[in-house]
Formats: structure tokens, sequence, C-alpha cells
């Protein structure tokens, strides 16, 4: 359910991917089984392509939502464990985490985007800081390349041009960890204030400038200028 949110199926496929995280998962269980009876019943190669495809969309949407779970703050980790393992309504959620309805509201469309963006192959801005969800991004986007190169060079499940897009990003993604790499390689203030954003994406600048023993406008210029010099590599 999206509340009063303009419902978007992308926004949808994002919260029934994060309920199934949380389930007892019979569903995913059926596609298991099914999966299986294909590999029984279907022994030519072009099926077993197919069914190694689907098992691949399964192992890949798993990884996802842990990316993304992983990735959120501690309260709204605390919110996705209440609503799709707990089941709780809205309306106890919201007395449980001291927020009102109305911004629970928003904490939950905001938790969909994220899902949904990541689930479309896209890193925001937001992900700029961090290291491990772009890394595993990398990764996802190995696996679909890796699968078309080896199993579908024919291009019968994976389209040409939307392989051109993913071959893209993964480039891309690629070249910002290498950058953050290259940074934090030189052990200067300015690698030592984009760690420790790294290693706090939710620490606020001031918190930040007392770490690193600098005034909060340095800390400012700094990270702003690091956004400004990964920006192209999400684009």
């Amino acid at each position: 359910m999206l509340h009063k949110f303009k419902p978007d199926l992308t926004l949808y496929l994002a919260e029934e991917a994060l309920k199934q995280r949380f389930s007892a998962d019979k569903s995913g269980l059926q596609e298991i089984l099914e999966i299986q009876k294909e590999c029984r019943d279907y022994l030519s190669t072009a099926n077993i392509r197919r069914i190694y495809a689907r098992m691949m969309k399964i192992e890949v949407t798993k990884m996802m939502i842990e990316t993304v779970y992983k990735s959120l703050t501690a309260e709204e980790q605390e919110f996705v464990r209440l609503k799709y393992r707990d089941k709780k309504q809205m309306v106890a959620i919201s007395l449980k985490l001291h927020i009102s309805l109305a911004q629970l509201n928003i904490h939950h469309h905001a938790i969909l985007e994220k899902t949904s963006e990541f689930m479309q192959y896209r890193l925001s801005e937001e992900d700029i800081f961090k290291r491990e969800k772009i890394a595993n991004m990398i990764t996802l986007l190995g696996k679909i390349i890796e699968f078309a190169d080896k199993y579908d060079s024919a291009r019968k499940f994976i389209s040409a041009g939307w392989l051109e897009v993913i071959t893209e990003r993964h480039e891309k993604y690629q070249g910002l960890l290498l950058k953050m790499e290259e940074i934090l390689g030189t052990k200067t203030l300015h690698s030592q204030i984009i760690f420790t954003r790294m290693e706090n994406p939710q620490m606020k600048i001031r918190e930040i400038a007392t770490i690193c023993n600098v005034d909060k406008s340095i800390v400012s210029r700094v990270l702003k200028k690091f956004v400004d010099t990964a920006r192209p590599y999400i684009e």
C-alpha cells in the first residue's frame, strides 16, 4: 500500500520485494520448486538458459534488497522490520517510533524510492559516499553482463539496448569506486574528511569537523567538491 502518494509501478515492485525479504517466503519457495520442475522436464539448451536466467533474477533481487536494507539508517531499518517483518499497522509504528503518521508516511515513501532506484540498477547522489553499496551494485551489474556474454550471445533474454545501458553504468560505477580509492589513498586531511563521511553517512557536518579537528566550512567545501567530482559517474 502506497498510502496517499500517487501509485507507481516501480514503487509497488519495491514494496513487494521488501515484503518478500521479511516473509516466510512461500512465494519464493514456490518459484524455486517451479524452476526445479523445469530442470527435470526440459533438457534443451534454450530452456536451461531460460531457467538459469530466472534463478539469476531471484539471486540478484535478493542481493539488491539486502544492499538497500543495510544502507538505511537505524531508524529506517527499524521501520522496515516493524512494517514488513512484524506486519504492524502504520499507527502502531508511529506510536512505537514516536513519529507523526504524516512524517512516517514520508519516510516510508522515501524508503520505497531508494529501493525502487536500486532495483532499476541506478545509484543516486545520496549513494556517493556509500562505498559498500556502490561495490555491491558493480557486482550485480557484473553478474548480468557475465550472463549475457556467456549464455545469451544471441540476446534472446536480455535486449542489446538494455545491456548497453547496464554496461555503461557498470563502467561508470567502477570509475567512481576507483576515484574514491584514489582519493582515500592520499592520506591527507581531504581524504580523512571523505573517509569519515563514508564510515558515517548520517553524521552531521559539525560532528565530522570535530573528529577531523577542522572548521565546519572546510568540511562542507571538501564534501561538496567530492560530490561535484563524483556526480558525472552517476548521471
